[in-house]
């Protein structure tokens, strides 16, 4: 028996609101492929449960669900570098059922549509799971009461700090965490589990912006932007970066050295970015 970390795949893999069918969409969640990655070095399996009520409501059939879940597993090998010829995701299974669909075939409750606990249940059976060992990650009270009802431990995401407080006195979720990227380093740490690299290695620094100076969202996309352009140039992982009002926070998979290098090539690359376009300095001195 071995432990298990299931997934959501909407807003805790990929950015995805809506019904999505079309692989050329698809735009994963800063640090999501890092996070898996450092699960699977864990020893942990990691399979995705998903709601595609889509294909019950006719957006698109059961052939498109499978392209987008390709796209998605080669995206992430890609971002997280993948070294190894393991699966990186084990399995990805999906209820394509509604009670209120438009396709016959598919309008109807199922065993395996979150809340309920049908996928988790046939993932275990397929791949001897320790469901009381187990995690399950996603960004809905459904995922939540899906991992409880299987048996499992569940973290629920939330992307916004300042709900964490209103999301925790109402949710069941043992944790709750900004992204999945935080949510693996959670699982490990709570588990003890030896492995996860990335979680020894990784380092983090934050630069802080003269106020104002990155109220425009445009200036905040160049920074984001120029943050991993600068890591692909590099060579640096870089496992996370957001950028908001106050500054940009980054986390690296490689010594502090690294990162306070990083930090310093990325101030002087935008301030040198926003001297070019008339703006003043975009970050606090020192």
């Amino acid at each position: 028996m071995q432990p298990c970390v299931f997934l959501d795949r909407d807003n805790t893999i990929i950015a995805n609101d809506g019904d999505l069918g079309d692989p050329t969409h698809i735009r994963l969640i800063e640090g999501a492929a890092w996070g898996i990655r450092a699960l699977r070095e864990a020893g942990y399996l990691v399979v995705v449960v998903t709601n595609q009520g889509g294909v019950a409501r006719g957006k698109y059939v059961e052939s498109d669900v499978l392209r987008v879940h390709e796209q998605i597993d080669a995206l992430l090998k890609k971002e997280s570098q993948w070294p190894g010829t393991d699966p990186f995701i084990c399995d990805w299974l999906f209820c394509p059922y509604h009670p209120e669909g438009t396709v016959h075939k598919f309008r109807r409750e199922h065993p395996w549509r979150k809340p309920a606990p049908g996928m988790l249940l046939e993932a275990a059976k397929r791949f001897e799971i320790d469901l009381a060992t187990s995690w399950m990650v996603g960004d809905q009270e459904r995922d939540v009461e899906a991992g409880r009802a299987a048996g499992c431990r569940a973290i629920r995401i939330s992307p916004r700090l300042i709900d964490h407080a209103e999301v925790r006195a109402s949710s069941a979720a043992d944790f709750v965490e900004c992204d999945l990227l935080h949510a693996s380093n959670r699982i490990v740490h709570s588990d003890g589990r030896p492995g996860a690299s990335m979680w020894k290695e990784t380092n983090s620094a934050r630069i802080l912006a003269v106020a104002g100076q990155l109220s425009d969202a445009q200036r905040r996309e160049v920074v984001r932007a120029t943050a991993h352009a600068l890591a692909e140039r590099a060579g640096v992982a870089l496992a996370h970066v957001t950028v908001d009002e106050a500054g940009v926070a980054f986390e690296i998979i490689g010594a502090e050295i690294v990162a306070l290098g990083f930090a310093a090539e990325l101030r002087r690359t935008t301030n040198h970015w926003a001297a070019s376009h008339g703006i003043a300095p975009l970050w606090v001195s020192g």
